[in-house]
This record gives C-alpha cells, sequence and structure tokens, in this order.
C-alpha cells in the first residue's frame, strides 16, 4: 500500500500528491541523478526547482517525471512541427 497522500481530480478520481514543492523537487533530482550519475547534483536541483512550482509538472509524481525527462525514451521538447496556416 503507498504512503502517498491522496488528492481527487475533477472527475473524482483518487490519484497521489506529494505534499511540498522541496519534497517533490527533491524526489525528481534524485530519480534524475539515479537514471543519469554523470550530472551535477546541483544542476538537477536547479533544473526541478522551477518546474516544482508548476502545477502541471506538480500533478504528476516526481518521479514519474524524471522517467519522462531521463528515462529511456525521453520526451522531447525540441521537435514539434510548426503550425501549418
Amino acid at each position: 500500500m503507498s504512503t502517498e497522500p491522496l488528492r481527487l481530480d475533477e472527475a473524482g478520481t483518487l490519484f497521489p500528491y506529494v505534499n511540498t514543492n522541496s519534497q517533490w523537487a527533491h524526489r525528481c533530482a534524485k530519480r534524475i541523478l539515479e537514471l543519469d550519475p554523470a550530472l551535477d547534483p546541483l544542476a538537477a536541483m536547479h533544473a526541478v526547482d522551477d518546474m516544482a512550482t508548476s502545477p502541471r509538472w506538480r500533478l504528476m509524481l516526481p518521479e514519474a517525471v524524471a522517467e519522462a525527462l531521463y528515462g529511456d525514451d525521453p520526451i522531447s521538447f525540441g521537435t514539434r512541427r510548426p503550425r501549418q496556416g
């Protein structure tokens, strides 16, 4: 059983949530460093500090964000095609 606090989303679904920004940033940076040990720990913390204040990122568990950014199939922010119009 998870020890994460739970919150309800708009649809009434329970999901795990990390209570504080600092706790979220620490866990995200820790997972990033596990995925890429060559990264500077201070740089990893600086990278996730800003993300921890964004409601969009905070809805995700910090480990999931780290996996999305540094896992085997990371998301890419620079490959979007320009809009045709």
